[in-house]
């Protein structure tokens, strides 16, 4: 008897297949091997396929069976974790509209901040906890103003793990945490938050059917059968957000018990039991995964940017080659608490939530030459991101988050043992570290709702520390280093940010890189207009002929007309006067094209510049008096010519020509 677990993330499919009296995991699969493709249309934009989602699932899912030998009917539940905040949008035949936009697309920001000012900061931060921010539900706004073709044919918003369950089970539904993750939920009244729909002008409609986070939430169809390789009619019992599901893996569920995690970025999930709020949106609080038994299992999350990244790029930039992160962890361990008076401020990670996002950048105070080694490097790389965690821990203190234990998995920063000591000292709690998954944890949870464990607590039963860490350093010496680090990050945040001090140079900047487009915008329209005059001189001939035609009825001055029109056609002054023209608008084009390929004709010229003002084949056929499929020959000869290579862009080919 086994369960099925997975871990969505915006880069791979993690899938883990548990055996369910054993409590053991039989076979573990993270797919594909390399990061799923993320798509950027714009600045701040980011969106990802949830048909992709769906592939590399299916394929997850059939390398796990395959590696494991399970038999699919042995299957008794299915749990899903996956990345918060994204929003797929389906119609009524459950076909995807548009591409997701995923947790760190940043387009609905300005949508957020103006319904925080107009509902009300007060009522928004008592009924939902957060402004409304850049979540789920202003990302639907953003769709319904922008792309009203797409919001017309919406039937229903999904979260990526609704998504999935929908393709497994054909049913669309969420979850009332899935809701908060979207702050389409109201805490105080414990309902779908209406308000925030009704100032979005979004019918309830648009919502799924809410499920149970644990329950049996649709079974597997015949077809989702067919593509993953599971039995018809495996249920799927569980679903929750990344950050949720992956405490629960750790066994957090209850007040004083906190999750963390230091990869790139840094988390920190911990549990109070009562609706809380941070009056400056330093951090946001949800319904954790057992919300729905009493309303009053709240989970705070703090995100910091500046965390493993920092220590990575120690690793890269200081460490020799040969070194890996055990040999580092060795060296730092010769050197003293507060690394002789080196200190790193880690925040070089963009912008930083817990710090009213401002962007810091790193910095490294105190380098000696003659006394500061790799070593000190090390040390002080490691406690700059431990004393972040603990300022931001201070930050969940104030709010009422008392944290006695701080579980951690076995695969990030907290593996360091002055990391993870140094945190433990400065709070006064226990690390507990745990070899677990959050596929493995979905898998564990899948379980409650299908009847294999009574409770979630049996699910979990087992899950216990593989290592433990205490206060074990000096926490004189620890809190002495840690005030030294508090007091430069207070000098740091009292400056002027690098954005401020930027400010004169960055407009500077945009003033000319503006220039640079009006002038190119200028060029192009001059081009434009000296064909434009060209054609009408000649048309404003042709009518003057054409009305003495009218008035002496003769053939003759018809077939003088025709004549006209001829030479022209053949006239090569008119083209002269164009190319002269034309390179004083485009830096010398043609002298340039000229002399790096001698030889090419009149003809060739002509598309060359047709192309470099970027007119479609149609356009190019008409003004050079070719069919389009002639205009399309004469453009593929002249590639050739020019020895431009296969799938290069010929309009930037002859942009750098003519730098």
């Amino acid at each position: 008897m086994y369960l099925l677990g997975y871990d969505i993330g915006s880069s791979t499919i993690k899938a883990a297949l548990l055996d369910a009296e054993s409590h053991k995991a039989v076979g573990l699969i993270q797919y594909p091997e390399q990061e799923m493709d993320m798509i950027s249309r714009q600045r701040g934009w980011a969106e990802q396929q949830p048909e992709v989602w769906w592939q590399n699932f299916c394929v997850a899912t059939q390398r796990l069976l395959e590696q494991t030998g399970a038999r699919p009917e042995e299957i008794r539940g299915i749990g899903i974790g996956y990345q918060m905040h994204g929003m797929v949008l389906v119609d009524k035949e459950q076909q995807v509209l548009r591409p997701s936009i995923i947790w760190c697309d940043s387009r609905a920001v300005a949508i957020g901040q103006q319904a925080f000012r107009d509902i009300g900061e007060d009522y928004c931060l008592e009924e939902m906890l957060n402004s409304p921010g850049n979540f789920t539900a202003s990302k639907l706004k953003w769709v319904m103003d922008n792309e009203p073709g797409v919001f017309e044919k919406t039937d229903k918003c999904l979260l990526p793990g609704d998504f999935i369950a929908m393709r497994l089970t054909g049913e669309a539904a969420t979850t009332i945490p899935g809701l908060t993750e979207g702050i389409l939920w109201n805490f105080k009244e414990k309902k779908i938050n209406d308000d925030l729909l009704r100032y979005y002008g979004l019918s309830k409609d648009v919502i799924p059917n809410v499920v149970s986070t644990f329950s049996i939430q649709g079974e597997v169809t015949k077809r989702a059968a067919e593509r993953t390789g599971l039995a018809p009619g495996t249920p799927v019992t569980y679903r929750a957000g990344d950050q949720p599901n992956n405490a629960l893996a750790l066994n957090v569920l209850n007040p004083g018990e906190a999750a963390a995690t230091s990869g790139t970025s840094g988390v920190v999930y911990g549990i109070v039991n009562q609706p809380i709020y941070d009056k400056k949106s330093r951090v946001n609080s949800f319904a954790h995964i057992n919300y729905e038994e009493n309303f009053d299992r709240i989970g705070v999350l703090l995100c910091l940017n500046g965390a493993g990244i920092e220590y990575s790029w120690i690793k890269r930039q200081v460490a020799r080659s040969d070194h890996n992160y055990n040999d580092m962890e060795r060296m730092a361990s010769t050197v003293p608490v507060g690394s002789d008076g080196l200190c790193l401020l880690p925040f070089g990670n963009g912008a930083e939530r817990m710090l009213d996002n401002r962007n810091l950048n790193a910095h490294i105070f105190n380098l000696d030459f003659n006394r500061h080694t790799r070593a000190h490097l090390y040390r002080a790389s490691l406690e700059g991101v431990a004393f972040s965690f603990v300022f931001g821990m201070e930050i969940l203190k104030e709010l009422g988050l008392n944290v006695d234990v701080i579980r951690v998995g076995n695969d990030n920063m907290f593996q360091s043992k002055i990391f993870s000591t140094t945190i433990a000292t400065l709070l006064d709690s226990r690390i507990e570290m745990v070899d677990t998954t959050g596929a493995i944890g979905a898998a564990r949870a899948s379980g409650v709702a299908a009847g294999v464990y009574a409770s979630l607590d049996e699910a979990l039963k087992d899950v216990q520390p593989t290592t433990i860490f205490e206060p074990q350093l000096n926490f004189g010496l620890s809190q002495q280093a840690y005030s030294y680090w508090q007091s430069r990050l207070q000098l740091a945040l009292e400056e002027p940010s690098p954005t401020q001090r930027r400010t004169g140079q960055a407009n500077l900047e945009k003033t000319e890189e503006l220039k640079k487009e009006v002038r190119q915008s200028t060029r192009e329209l001059a081009a434009t207009k000296l064909q434009l005059n060209a054609a009408n001189d000649f048309l404003r001939e042709i009518g003057f002929s054409l009305q003495n035609v009218s008035n002496m009825q003769s053939t003759a001055s018809l077939l003088k007309i025709v004549q006209k029109i001829s030479a022209r056609l053949e006239e090569t002054t008119g083209w002269d006067s164009f190319e002269e023209n034309f390179d004083i608008l485009h830096n010398d084009f043609f002298k340039r094209l000229n002399n790096a390929y001698p030889g090419l004709s009149r003809q060739e010229l002509r598309m060359c510049a047709y192309l470099k003002m970027k007119l479609s084949t149609k356009e190019i056929a008409r003004q050079m008096n070719l069919s389009v499929r002639g205009a399309e020959t004469c453009r593929y000869r002249l590639r050739k010519k020019l020895n431009v290579k296969p799938g290069e862009n010929f309009g930037a080919f002859l942009k750098n020509l003519s730098l």
